[in-house]
C-alpha cells in the first residue's frame, strides 16, 4: 500500500516535541489501520520538520502575531547562541538561527518519524526538514528516507528553492545537482525530488538514468491554489509521469493549512502513466490517499 498525506498544518502541534510526535503518530495509525497488513508506504509534505524550529519555544514566542515576529522572539530568545554562529561563520541571524537549534530540531523531527516507522512497520519519506548538513555552515531542504527498522536510509536535499527559502527568507542553501541519487526499496527505485525539483528535466533526468520508477515529490505551495497555479503544476510530476513516461509513478503530498500568516495550498495527488490514481477533492483540507499494490523485488517491473 502506498499512502500520500495531505496534512494540514496545525500551530498545536508545534508547540513541544510531545505534540508533534503524536500528531505523526496519530497519522500514521490510521494509515495502517485503513491499509491492514503488509508493506506500507507512506509520503508526507514538504517542510512539515521546518516548523520543529518552533517546539519547546516559550510562551512568548506563540504569543506573537505572525511568523516572521515569532521566529524573531525565538531568536531573541537564544540570543547568546545565535550569536555564537553569526560570528563564528560569518552567516545571517536566519541562518545562525538555524544552526543554533539543528541539532535539537533534527532530534524532534526524526525521533517522530524514526517511531513511526518502526510502530508501524513502514517505509517513510519524512516529508522534509531544513537540516544542517553535518558540522558545516549548511543548511538544506532536506527530505529523509526512513525504513520499517527506523533507519534513515537516504538524505535527499533540495535543489531548486523558491522565495521562501531563499536569503530574504529561511536562507537555505540550493544543493548540487549531483547530491540527487535514487534509493531502492520494496515499492521500487524511489527518486525524491522535493517540489520544485519535480519541474527541472536536470533532476529528472538525473533520477531517471540512475534507474528511479517512482518520482516522489514531497510539496508545499505557499500561495493560492487558484487556476494557473493549477496549470503550471502539471509540469511537474504529472507531465513526467502521464506525458513523458520518465516514470511509472509519481506521488505528491502538499502541504495545506496555515502557520500563523503563512498559508498553504494544493492538491495532493498519486500519478500513473495513464493519468490520476488518487487525486485530493480539496486544496485546503487534510486528505490521504491510497493506491493498493502488490509488493514487488527490486529488479521487477513495477505493474
Amino acid at each position: 500500500m502506498i499512502a500520500c498525506v495531505q496534512m494540514k498544518l496545525r500551530t498545536e502541534d508545534y508547540r513541544s516535541e510531545q505534540s508533534f510526535e503524536a500528531r505523526i503518530m496519530d497519522i500514521c495509525a490510521r494509515i495502517r489501520k485503513q491499509s491492514g497488513d503488509g508493506q506500507l508506504f507512506i509520503v508526507f509534505p514538504e517542510h512539515i520538520g521546518t516548523f520543529c524550529l518552533l517546539c519547546n519555544a516559550p510562551e512568548r514566542v506563540w504569543s506573537q502575531s505572525s511568523f516572521v515576529k515569532a521566529s524573531t522572539a525565538l531568536l531573541i530568545h537564544h540570543a547568546p547562541k545565535v550569536t555564537h554562529q553569526m560570528l563564528v561563520h560569518r552567516v545571517s541571524p536566519v541562518r545562525a538561527l538555524f544552526l543554533a537549534r539543528s541539532k535539537e530540531l533534527e532530534r524532534i523531527y526524526l525521533t517522530a518519524f524514526i517511531k513511526a516507522a518502526r510502530t508501524y512497520e513502514a517505509w517513510i519519506v519524512a516529508g522534509s526538514a531544513t537540516l544542517r548538513w553535518g558540522q558545516t555552515s549548511r543548511i538544506f531542504n532536506t527530505a529523509p528516507v526512513i525504513t520499517p527498522t527506523g533507519q534513515v536510509l537516504y538524505r535527499q536535499h533540495k535543489v531548486n528553492l523558491v522565495d521562501m527559502e531563499g536569503k530574504a527568507g529561511l536562507a537555505l542553501e540550493p544543493a548540487p545537482l549531483n547530491y540527487i541519487s535514487a534509493v531502492q526499496s520494496p515499492f521500487g527505485n524511489l527518486g525524491v525530488a522535493i517540489c520544485l525539483d519535480a519541474f527541472d528535466l536536470e533532476v529528472r533526468k538525473r533520477l531517471s538514468d540512475l534507474g528511479a520508477d517512482i518520482l516522489v515529490q514531497p510539496s508545499a505551495n505557499n500561495g493560492p491554489w487558484n487556476e494557473w497555479q493549477q496549470e503550471d503544476w502539471l509540469r511537474s510530476s504529472f507531465h513526467a509521469v502521464a506525458h513523458n513516461k520518465e516514470f511509472r509513478l509519481a506521488v505528491n503530498p502538499m502541504l495545506v493549512g496555515s502557520f500563523w500568516d503563512m498559508e498553504f495550498e494544493g492538491q495532493s495527488s498519486i500519478i500513473d502513466q495513464n493519468g490520476y490514481v488518487q487525486r485530493a477533492r480539496t486544496h485546503t483540507e487534510e486528505e490521504i490517499l491510497f493506491r493498493k499494490r502488490p509488493l514487488r523485488q527490486f529488479s521487477d517491473p513495477l505493474d
